[in-house]
This record gives C-alpha cells, sequence and structure tokens, in this order.
C-alpha cells in the first residue's frame, strides 16, 4: 500500500504538471485497490498526501459505494439474526439494498459502513420465483453457517427472461495484529429451465499480508456446474456448488504446498553470482584455521 502512496507523493514533485482531475482518478484507482479490510485506512493515508484533500470530496460516495458493493460487506439484517449482504445485485436505489430473506429493503451509508434503517419492501421481491428462491435460500443459509465461519450470503430471485436464481456469498477474516486480511467472494447465477438448473459461478479470493512487506494474493475464476430442479431444488444447487467450491479450495491449498519448490525456487539463483557450489568444508577448516592462528 505505502508503494502506491508514495507514487502518488511523486507526482506532487515530478517536472510536469499533474492536473487536478488525474489527481482524483488516481486516488480513486488506490481507494478501488485497497485490499480487505483496509479501506478506511487507505482513505485516511491518501488524504494526508494530498494538500487539499477536499478535491476528492465530490467523488467519494460514488467510489465508497462502489468499493462497498463489488466487496459485498456484511450487514446485520434489521429484520433478523441473519446477515445480509451489500451489492450491486440487491441495489434498489442510491443507499437502498434489498433484503429477500427479511422482506425488507435497507437503508446503508456507504462513507459510514453502516445500516442506518430499513422499510418493508413494495414490489422489489419477484413473486413468480419466490419458491424457488426461498428453498435455495435457506439451504445456502444453512451451506454458509457450516464452511465460512465469518460468512454470510444473499440470494436473489427474478422472473425476467425465465427464473434466474442469484447466490452471493462473502466471508472475511480479518486480522490487523498479525498483518493479514482476507477475503472470500463467489457468485452463482442459477437459471432453471424445466427440471435442470445450470450454474455459472464467479469466485474471488483476496488476502494481504504486509509485516515486513507487502504480499497480496489475488485470483479470479469462473466456474459452471448443473444441478436438478425435481425434488429439493435448494438441497440439489448447493450441493453442485459445495463440490465446486470445495474443488477450488483444494486446489488453492495445493498450490501453497507445491509454491516452495516451484515460485520461490524460481526467485533465487541456483547458483552464487560465480556459478559455482560454495564448499563449505573449506570455509569451516579456514575458520578454523583462523581461530588456532589467533591463539
Amino acid at each position: 500500500r505505502l508503494l502506491c502512496l508514495w507514487s502518488l507523493a511523486y507526482l506532487y514533485t515530478m517536472a510536469y504538471e499533474v492536473s487536478e482531475q488525474e489527481i482524483i482518478q488516481i486516488c480513486n484507482n488506490f481507494l478501488l485497490s485497497a485490499p480487505p479490510g483496509e479501506f478506511m485506512e487507505v482513505v485516511a493515508d491518501v488524504r494526508a498526501l494530498l494538500s487539499d484533500d477536499s478535491i476528492i470530496n465530490d467523488t467519494a460516495p460514488a467510489t465508497f459505494a462502489q468499493w462497498n458493493t463489488d466487496q459485498m460487506l456484511q450487514v446485520q439484517s434489521p429484520q433478523g439474526g441473519h446477515q445480509v449482504l451489500i451489492t450491486r445485485y440487491g441495489e434498489v436505489s442510491d443507499n437502498e439494498y434489498l433484503d429477500p430473506k427479511g422482506k425488507c429493503v435497507i437503508n446503508f451509508n456507504h462513507i459510514r459502513q453502516e445500516v442506518t434503517g430499513s422499510r418493508a419492501v413494495s414490489g422489489e421481491i419477484d413473486s413468480g420465483v419466490e419458491s424457488v428462491r426461498s428453498s435455495i435460500d435457506d439451504a445456502a443459509q444453512k451451506y454458509t453457517e457450516e464452511h465460512y465461519a465469518n460468512g454470510g450470503c444473499t440470494v436473489y430471485g427474478s422472473s425476467s427472461g425465465g427464473t434466474t436464481i442469484t447466490i452471493c456469498i462473502s466471508s472475511s477474516r480479518f486480522n490487523p495484529n498479525n498483518f493479514w486480511n482476507g477475503r472470500w467472494r463467489s457468485v452463482w447465477t442459477c437459471k432453471v429451465s424445466g427440471s435442470n438448473v445450470t450454474l455459472e459461478g464467479n469466485i474471488r479470493v483476496s488476502v494481504h499480508y504486509y509485516e515486513d512487506g507487502n504480499v497480496q494474493l489475488n485470483t479470479e475464476t469462473k466456474k459452471s456446474a448443473t444441478a436438478s430442479a425435481g425434488g429439493n431444488v435448494g438441497e440439489s444447487v448447493i450441493k453442485a456448488i459445495k463440490r465446486v467450491e470445495a474443488e477450488f479450495q483444494n486446489a488453492l491449498d495445493q498450490s501453497y504446498t507445491t509454491m516452495g519448490d516451484t515460485t520461490f525456487k524460481a526467485l533465487r539463483r541456483v547458483l552464487p553470482i560465480t556459478r559455482q557450489k560454495i564448499d563449505w568444508n573449506k570455509i569451516n577448516n579456514m575458520r578454523i584455521g583462523s581461530e588456532a592462528k589467533r591463539r
């Protein structure tokens, strides 16, 4: 993060002039690239580097909203004990987001990142697909509770162009005391046609480790699966998602296991700059001889 901010500071000392609009664009790019759990810290750092931090005030609401919805922030629903996600899929209007499970619309303050109120739904829930959406929602809530300790999910439904169910899952772990933060995000679009369900998924994982350095993992992958619409459609759909996400996580774990012998090894020289192996016995004999000579 600091390397990026140093680049921003450097712009002020460059020989050519940078327009105010360019500075605003650079600042917004930095904010949108902030790792999970560190957005407000990046905001504070960017403001500290600007001689006049008010220049980003006009674009701040849109930038904050874009980051919050892209990260699919989790908040407590005002209507029940469940978590609801702030996503673009549930956006009703500016600062209003649908909570299908709680049958309400949430007012969300993007600057303070908190719920400020709610109202009852008034046509935002598509009754034509609610039975299917509710079945998948129940199974998705159970799946999230079992496999994502700090996670939440929100399930949306639409009958426009056929029955389409969108499942959003977000899970975060923040540990700033040990200098790491991370977030899992997956979005599954399920199209129901007759007795079949086709699933198209997008999985994103972001992890930032910054003790004595700056290491980030940002990965995005697209997946597909199928499920049956007969019987309990919710269980069938979530079973397919569970299988794919488990395979992805296992592959990620495997890459960590082999990384030491592949990626990290490639970063180091096979031989010293002399292109010869070090003769440790010779070095040890020289050390012993040196010590004997001093005596």
